[in-house]
């Protein structure tokens, strides 16, 4: 991409390192990066995010697609911004992650980190079953098309199409957010991040989970899916004085009925 190419060349020409690499490795480079400039749209940085969960490495998202909620700059802001960079006249914003355990057989066979959500559905076109334990105590089971557990920010994502709240990125909660429930007492729920969540299956149909919209895995019968809060936070560099409810505000509810 060119303009990848005109960033790096102008840093190179300040003294200063840097290197441009493809969003679709399987695994990410080596550490040894201070900043990584994201070039893309939400979903970009959300795949960046997961890949350098555990780097502690802060993400400067520059939006090149539509909506671009997560990034901090447009596209034809890059050559102011990069002097701001420069003098580091930004600031960091945390937000949580999900860690995903996938136990199979009592064995644990993935872990999984979410910046957004994870949704459970059925593998096939019956309704999903699924008991919910929250804290070690049952939550009951959900019937229904399926369960999205979301992050703050993962609470304009799928889980507000799905009747979810719009939550303030600095709190530190679970979303809990039903996909058409069969029983009309289950709605969304807010649970402390502090508490782990545990689900697993009421019958022997497969189930489909989903990591941000972007990985997608099987599981059988005998699972079960644990979700904490995970250690590491993404940190998302921001060189705008700007509140989250700005941008909602701006670019959340500016695109209602935009198609």
């Amino acid at each position: 991409m060119q303009t990848a190419d005109n960033i790096a060349a102008r840093f190179r020409a300040m003294g200063i390192g840097a290197e441009i690499e493809d969003v679709s490795l399987l695994s990410p480079p080596d550490d040894g990066f201070d900043i990584i400039i994201v070039l893309g749209g939400d979903g970009t940085l959300i795949r960046v995010a997961r890949q350098y969960a555990d780097r502690n490495i802060p993400i400067l998202g520059v939006n090149m697609g539509t909506v671009g909620f997560l990034s901090s700059i447009e596209a034809h802001e890059i050559e102011e911004s990069l002097e701001r960079l420069i003098r580091q006249e930004f600031s960091l914003d945390e937000r949580m992650l999900l860690e995903i355990d996938i136990f199979q057989n009592h064995e644990l066979k993935a872990t999984h980190f979410s910046l957004n959500e994870m949704t459970v559905k059925s593998a096939n076109a019956k309704m999903l079953n699924l008991g919910i334990n929250i804290a070690g105590q049952s939550h009951g089971v959900f019937r229904g098309d399926g369960i999205i557990i979301a992050t703050p920010t993962g609470s304009t994502a799928y889980s507000l199409s799905a009747g979810g709240p719009v939550t303030d990125p600095d709190l530190e909660v679970f979303l809990l957010t039903p996909i058409a429930a069969y029983h009309l007492y289950r709605r969304p729920l807010v649970i402390d991040a502090a508490k782990e969540i545990a689900l697993y299956p009421q019958t022997l149909n497969p189930v489909d989970i989903i990591i941000d919209g972007q990985v997608k895995s099987e599981l059988d019968e005998n699972y079960m899916i644990n979700i904490k809060k995970a250690t590491p936070k993404v940190k998302l560099l921001q060189l705008k004085d700007t509140t989250f409810f700005h941008t909602i505000n701006h670019k959340l509810w500016r695109n209602e009925g935009q198609g």
